[in-house]
């Protein structure tokens, strides 16, 4: 098992967005970089579940600086009305976490009609990435920091059935949904090469 990482760097002054925020490894990284100082955003579908992970937080680091905004990855109007309303009234972008994700689910669809796992895991966070980026490019050096899976090895991405209409599987869906992830940050990587 890898050694827990032990630097001691501080983040003060910059803004670090995770979405998903309120569980699993979104609220264990909220918590690490609130201990670090700078102002973190916990961006939750669930308001409610995202004010339990902030009191908590700030309560164990004690930076007040930990802030909940609603985030549904799922709807498209919800991406946009989110992006809108940080771009106007945040300052800063320094880091960008895409961390929520839905797995291995039953077949569903997205508010806008996808696949909830290629709606909710890749095409969620491409338009929230999207809407971001001069925020971030204003921010240099910034960073995105998509979370995939090893499930990404076993994806496929269905050219011709990328909804899944066709087929479904839970677990080839995730899949796909994964490699598209770290697809995403190839190309991110090559496109915005000396911008962030």
């Amino acid at each position: 098992m890898p050694a827990k990482y032990q630097g001691t760097e501080t983040i003060e002054g910059k803004t670090v967005l995770i979405t998903g925020a309120n569980t699993g490894i979104g609220k264990e990284t909220a918590r690490e970089l609130a201990k670090r100082g700078g102002r973190i955003i916990l961006a939750c579908r669930n308001v409610e579940k995202g004010e339990e992970a902030r009191k908590e937080i700030v309560e164990e680091t004690k930076n007040e600086d930990v802030v909940v905004q609603e985030l549904d990855l799922s709807s498209f109007e919800s991406i946009q009305k989110f992006a809108k309303n940080f771009n106007e009234n945040e300052i800063r972008l320094d880091i960008l976490i895409n961390n929520a994700g839905v797995m291995a689910c039953p077949k569903m669809l997205t508010k806008d009609g996808l696949e909830m796992q290629i709606g909710t895991n890749h095409f969620g966070h491409f338009m929230l990435t999207n809407l971001l980026l001069n925020k971030l490019k204003a921010c240099s050096p910034s960073r995105i920091i998509n979370l995939s899976s090893l499930a990404h090895s076993m994806g496929t991405i269905k050219w011709d059935d990328i909804n899944s209409e066709k087929n479904y599987g839970e677990w080839a869906a995730y899949g796909q949904s994964k490699l598209a992830n770290i697809l995403h940050c190839l190309e991110l990587t090559n496109r915005l090469k000396g911008e962030l």
